[in-house]
């Protein structure tokens, strides 16, 4: 199979430009748009993606990546910006079928959105998307809430915290080499992650696209139905939950998935963690491409 290089392209959105990766021959129709997890970006996702052979874009979230649109941790209580985002750009640029796919952050903002662009949808796979049970969102619907998770909820405390800035790319990779997110991971993968997630700036430093401190505030960003907008989800669609190292999602609410669309593929699978697309990128990939097949995008 014939590799082609990644493209990066930039999208004029209404308040910026969303970035964006082609991956494949980007002459051809295109088959997949895919959402990355908090902290990602589009290029982290390579090794899945160019697995496929078909072409497919992959999107910086906004406060992600090379996007350049505004952000206010302040004021961040829900997914609904990242939602909006992903309206708008398929209204403005996405004019034939695709398959829709998304890990975690990604995979809930594109569910999220699914009710608006239905029709241009030919199915969805989701990866670990966050479904918190309503008695742990309703403490985040105000500020004081989302304030106090900052600091008690170890994934948001310890984001805040995280080193963004690096004398090199080397530098970086050395600091994240089998540590944290990237353990159990290739050095091809972190390198990916590290290409699409660092950028040189004016003082001579390179630094995280992703500022910590909205990485924190993504973290306890919850006030949204991820319930509701199940519904329209084409009946092409997959959702695989993990539940190794802990579990974002609950026997209850992958219940209420499945019920609000029953005729989609809910699985859960305990041996998986939450970052399992990095650690078993073959595994994402077949998931991917069995989608693509029974939505007849392959």
């Amino acid at each position: 199979m014939k590799t082609y290089a990644p493209q990066l392209q930039n999208y004029a959105m209404s308040d910026g430009t969303m970035s964006g990766v082609h991956f494949g021959r980007k002459e051809n129709p295109l088959k997949l748009v895919f959402l990355h997890a908090n902290g990602f970006n589009a290029l982290a996702y390579r090794q899945i993606i160019e697995a496929l052979g078909i072409h497919a874009l992959a999107l910086d979230l906004r406060g992600h990546g090379f996007t350049r649109l505004p952000t206010n941790m302040d004021t961040l209580d829900s997914f609904h910006i990242f939602r909006d985002d992903i309206i708008e750009f398929f209204n403005r640029y996405i004019d034939s079928p695709v398959l829709l796919a998304g890990h975690s952050l990604g995979a809930v903002s594109g569910i999220l959105a699914v009710p608006k662009i239905q029709e241009i949808l030919s199915g969805y796979v989701g990866f670990d998307p966050v479904s918190l049970p309503w008695m742990a969102r309703l403490p985040l619907k105000i500020k004081a809430g989302r304030n106090y998770a900052k600091s008690r909820f170890s994934l948001a405390r310890n984001a805040g915290r995280r080193r963004s800035i690096f004398s090199s790319p080397q530098e970086a990779f050395e600091r994240y080499k089998d540590r944290g997110a990237f353990r159990n991971v290739t050095d091809e993968i972190l390198r990916d992650y590290l290409e699409g997630g660092l950028e040189l700036r004016d003082d001579g430093h390179y630094h995280l696209c992703c500022d910590p401190l909205w990485e924190q505030a993504i973290y306890v960003a919850q006030n949204h139905n991820l319930y509701e907008a199940t519904r329209a989800l084409p009946n092409n669609s997959h959702i695989i939950y993990a539940g190794k190292f802990g579990a974002v999602s609950s026997p209850a609410t992958r219940k209420a998935v499945q019920k609000r669309q029953p005729k989609i593929t809910v699985d859960f699978d305990n041996d998986l963690a939450h970052l399992f697309p990095f650690q078993n990128p073959n595994l994402a990939a077949s998931l991917l491409k069995q989608t693509l097949i029974q939505a007849s995008l392959s």
